[in-house]
């Protein structure tokens, strides 16, 4: 199977859609975490601002025992962090995915780099070896002699696995 079929075969065109689908439920998430965020934070103020008043009013005394935040309030920051735990494996998902999308992408690259060499070293060994002027084909360096003897057949360098 060439690069290119490989390529199409995965259905790569279905990714972006996931990748959007997936993106838009974090965004959707990490909206409403803002929100509930934002009302914590409001009903904490109004809280503090109340006890600031009572405490100026020498209604209560300012013994930091005894002041908390009412159970609305603790309801929604506990509310806001299961939330924000529901986010965070559903990020790390996300991100596996970009990665591992990646790396395929990656490795595809890498195979039709291969493929791109295989067709060049293919045109370029149709073509003759180096051949003398005389017409002759002589292995090694031109215009070098040599000690002689027995030359290693198998030495051709690099060949891909592919070709």
């Amino acid at each position: 199977m060439s690069f290119l079929d490989e390529f199409q075969a995965t259905g790569l065109e279905l990714l972006p859609i996931f990748f959007r689908k997936k993106y838009a439920l974090l965004r959707d998430i990490d909206k409403s975490l803002q929100e509930i965020q934002r009302q914590n934070e409001q009903r904490c103020e109004q809280e503090i601002e109340y006890l600031m008043w009572e405490i100026r009013a020498r209604n209560i005394t300012p013994n930091t025992s005894l002041i908390r935040f009412s159970d609305d309030a603790r309801g929604e920051q506990k509310h806001g962090i299961r939330i924000a735990d529901e986010q965070v494996p559903l990020a790390v998902q996300a991100h596996d995915l970009v990665d591992t999308q990646i790396q395929q992408l990656d490795q595809y690259l890498k195979n039709f780099d291969e493929e791109l060499r295989c067709g060049r070293d293919g045109v370029a060994t149709t073509v003759s070896p180096a051949s003398s002027l005389d017409g002759s084909t002589k292995s090694g360096r031109s215009g070098e002699g040599g000690r002689g003897g027995r030359k290693n057949i198998f030495d051709v360098g690099f060949v891909s696995k592919r070709c």
